[in-house]
């Protein structure tokens, strides 16, 4: 019988054994050694001392570059593509589920991976895949082929998925405490600069060359560089670990030592994220994809000024991102911001699918909501997981992200068509889209506030503690965070696996079954 993560690990009961005290002394001595301070530790500061080499010339922001770049090129010329791949809007839907729904799983896998063979050899075959995909994407725009256009996507999706997992994890591992919101922050503002030149150029490019291929053969380029940069940064961690010493290689070793029967141990407040990652972080990816188009039709543009209002939606976390990264290791209030996220997102899909006002009003709204979102959910799972299964962790974040953009990018296609056969392409067409949208975010609010409330009575309020509340918040917590370390590696590890903890387990793959049928149907 399984037993909740809560109970204390040297109780005994009737139905299950005592530890041993051998065993416990021994693991609980890592367990010290791994969690002795969450923000100086000897290996810390040596090797973050070390790492700043790597992180100075940009290897660890913008390796990723080409990804994100190429994220929204497909979203800002959606008309185009129907138009020249002669497809539906279903087909677009599926088109663009294509690389999420790739990323349903891989992430999980490319996190296991990731904290079992460690960082380099992960980035390396992520960035590798990101540029042939979008090669192969390029060469379909000449080929005018629908299918071949879906194969880039598949192979894009496969390395897209795993980059953002890599790199988060290496953040995550190297800035427990103190300066991670910061450094997360950095790679957030990255990519959203990227996004927002990238759904911004997209039409210009293709206008500038006529043939709109030439948009996609830039996202190429950006991706080639993003390869090398990786380059460097491989070649500059090799330097640190001939230059560091062994013992404290061996040091880091244990440390991050991967059991991958931790993840039945993960807290409760851990999968609640996760269910706001598939709501709120599917919601937000998907209204990406369609906003250009969005704003073409509701507020009578053309295609160019469609893009350049639709790239205001990912304006304001270039800007907002970095400050939240110092106000949240300053302040806290990781779920304060996240309710506020998602009531904004909800707002935002009000103003734009139901009102006249201006849209970049609604698009700003909706760009906070963006800014602040992802920074609390990434550095709350930072606080609460291990660094040893951070990896796997930030996998199934990612997972359950894509399994909501999967299921509502398809969603949102079938409802858009339905909405076309009753007034085509006209300000109507998106009426039921934005009805789902507003729906889908009062459900991520209501996720949120439970999210609110679990951490402020379960978890001493450790996501909204200050810098100066946070390391004694972290030390009343540490017994918890430990736990599952101590039981994923006792003997009887069976005994102690809590049997609530595989309900989020089937849920999740019971959703990623759907995602991928619904897919395949409509990519049929």
């Amino acid at each position: 019988m399984g037993r909740s993560s809560e109970d204390s690990p040297n109780r005994s009961t009737p139905d299950q054994p005592l530890l041993s005290d051998e065993f416990s002394r021994s693991t609980l001595n890592t367990l010290r050694s791994s969690y002795s301070d969450v923000t100086t530790s000897i290996e810390h500061g040596e090797a973050r001392r070390r790492l700043s080499s790597a992180s100075s010339s940009g290897d660890l922001t913008e390796f990723e570059l080409g990804s994100h770049y190429s994220a929204h090129t497909l979203g800002a010329l959606k008309s185009t593509v129907k138009k020249e791949l002669e497809i539906t809007n279903t087909q677009y839907g599926a088109l663009q589920s294509t690389v999420s729904a790739v990323n349903t799983v891989l992430p999980i896998l490319g996190g296991l991976y990731i904290d079992a063979c460690g960082t380099n050899k992960g980035s390396l075959i992520a960035t590798s895949l990101i540029m042939l995909g979008n090669l192969i994407i390029s060469i379909s725009t000449h080929m005018q082929s629908f299918s071949t256009m879906v194969a880039g996507r598949i192979l894009y999706g496969l390395g897209s998925g795993s980059i953002t997992v890599v790199q988060e994890t290496i953040l995550g591992s190297w800035f427990k405490g103190k300066g991670l919101a910061i450094t997360i922050a950095v790679q957030i503002t990255t990519s959203r600069i990227a996004s927002f030149l990238s759904m911004g150029t997209a039409i210009p490019i293709a206008n500038r060359f006529g043939f709109y291929g030439a948009a996609f053969w830039a996202n190429f380029v950006v991706c080639a560089l993003s390869f090398g940069i990786n380059l460097v940064y491989i070649g500059a961690m090799r330097r640190i670990h001939r230059n560091t010493s062994p013992q404290v290689l061996e040091r880091l070793r244990t440390k991050h030592k991967f059991n991958p029967r931790l993840v039945l141990f993960f807290f409760g407040i851990y999968w609640m994220i996760i269910v706001e990652s598939f709501t709120l972080g599917g919601g937000w990816n998907s209204f990406l994809h369609i906003n250009s188009e969005l704003v073409k039709l509701r507020f009578g543009v053309n295609d160019a000024i469609a893009a350049w209002s639709a790239s205001v939606s990912q304006i304001m976390p270039i800007f907002l991102v970095p400050f939240l990264g110092w106000f949240f290791d300053q302040y806290g209030l990781r779920t304060d911001m996240l309710v506020v996220s998602t009531s904004m997102f909800t707002f935002s899909m009000i103003m734009l699918g139901f009102t006249k006002v201006n849209p970049l009003v609604g698009l700003v709204v909706f760009s906070i909501s963006l800014a602040l979102g992802p920074l609390a959910e990434i550095t709350a799972i930072s606080l609460i997981l291990p660094s040893s299964s951070l990896g796997t962790g930030l996998g199934i974040y990612k997972s359950a992200m894509n399994t909501g953009s999967t299921i509502v990018d398809i969603v949102v296609g079938v409802l858009q068509d339905r909405g076309s056969r009753v007034l085509e392409d006209t300000e109507h067409s998106y009426d039921y889209v934005m009805a789902f949208f507003a729906a889908w975010g009062a459900l991520s609010t209501l996720v949120a506030g439970t999210i609110f409330l679990v951490d402020r009575f379960k978890w001493n309020s450790l996501l909204r503690s200050n810098a100066a509340n946070r390391k004694e918040a972290y030390h009343m917590a540490k017994a918890k965070i430990n736990r599952p370390m101590l039981y994923a590696t006792a003997p009887n590890w069976r005994e102690y696996a809590p049997l609530w903890n595989y309900i989020p387990l089937a849920t999740l793959g019971v959703l990623l079954v759907t995602s991928w049928i619904l897919f395949a149907i409509k990519l049929a």
